[in-house]
Formats: C-alpha cells, structure tokens, sequence
C-alpha cells in the first residue's frame, strides 16, 4: 500500500515536472506560473467545498477575459491573460470571505 502510493506521488510529479517543462516553452515562464499560483491564492480562504471551483472560474475567467482582450486590443496574448488573471485574483480575494482570526 506505501509502495503504491510512493508510485503514484512519484508519477504525478515526474508527470506534472514533464508538463510544466513543455508548456513554459511552448507559452512561456509567466503565463505557466500565474496559472499555477495566481488562482489558489486567490481563493485561500475560502472554504474547503468551494475553493476548487472558485479557482476555476478565476482561471477561465481570466484566460477568457485576457483572449477578447487580444482579439479586440491586437495584443499578444499572454500578457492580457496573465494581468486578467492578476485582477480577477485580487477581485476574488478582496469580496472573498475574511481570514479566520488567529486563536489566542
């Protein structure tokens, strides 16, 4: 049972090394890492059930958002995806539910 899990943790990151490898010399360093890191922190304080799919949508919204503003602005598109993620982030952190207060 150990042994399987060690496995399946070792293939996941080997997998995950090998995709994040490709896709940063396929789209580039910042868009990779801002669809990495830019949605969960946007959504760290909210409740476990709805963390996944709040973070989702800053995803989408953001990649969606940033393409029509591409299309429209004639921009490169990684640059208006990573800013639409940025803003979409702060939006959702700043209406988002407050951080716990610290136990004293």
């Amino acid at each position: 049972m150990v042994l399987r899990e060690r496995r399946g943790r070792l293939g996941f990151y080997l997998l995950f090394a090998l995709a994040v490898t490709a896709s940063v010399q396929l789209v580039g360093v910042y868009l990779v890492f801002a669809s990495l890191i830019v949605p969960s922190l946007a959504v760290r304080h909210y409740p476990e059930g709805r963390k996944l799919p709040f973070a989702y949508l800053v995803g989408v919204g953001g990649y969606g958002i940033g393409l029509v503003l591409s299309v429209m602005l004639d921009l490169p598109s990684g640059a208006p995806i990573v800013w639409c993620l940025a803003l979409l982030s702060i939006l959702a952190y700043a209406f988002g539910p407050r951080r716990p207060a610290a136990l004293a």
